[in-house]
């Protein structure tokens, strides 16, 4: 009787390891469902933390919308771009990024205007971050500019619930 018992137990979890294996098999990443606006969104969202993490105030600057305001989480109010080109002057004196990575979300788009939802780790010599942020973006000519910024910290609840 105990090697029948075995024996489906052990049919019943092979059984289970390999329905995982094909449903893992036949999902889809998030970015191979992306739309090529999505696709042309995200290279933007990309690229300005590209330049932040080679402290590259211009270049992230200049994907900033001119009317754009920007709250990150250590902020107590929203602020313009003119006093985020400051901010990211001062900081990039003072701090060395020594990684960031973004993993996307959503992207969620309606004509020229995008909202994206993603996570971010960041780490200085002497400081690690983790958050959330919701980011909108409106393409002017052929270009994606970020208009607007929400971010908070993963730290504080609801924690993220998102395995890197």
């Amino acid at each position: 009787m105990k090697t029948k018992d075995m024996n489906l137990i052990t049919w019943i979890l092979v059984s289970i390891i390999i329905l995982g294996i094909i449903l893992l098999l036949n999902s889809k990443a998030f970015g191979q469902e992306w739309t090529a606006k999505q696709k042309e969104v995200w290279a933007g969202v990309e690229a300005n933390w590209d330049a932040i993490k080679n402290r590259d105030a211009e270049s992230a600057l200049a994907l900033k919308h001119a009317d754009a305001f920007i709250w990150d989480r250590w902020y107590p109010e929203p602020i313009t771009k003119d006093m985020l080109e400051v901010t990211y002057k001062n900081w990039i004196e003072i701090e060395k990024p020594t990684s960031a990575k973004i993993k996307p979300l959503k992207i969620h788009i309606f004509n020229n205007i995008a909202n994206v939802y993603y996570l971010y780790k960041y780490e200085e010599v002497k400081y690690f971050d983790k958050g959330r942020v919701l980011e909108t973006w409106i393409k002017q000519g052929n270009k994606w500019l970020l208009i607007g910024s929400l971010s908070s910290s993963c730290d504080t609840p609801p924690n993220c619930p998102h395995v890197w």
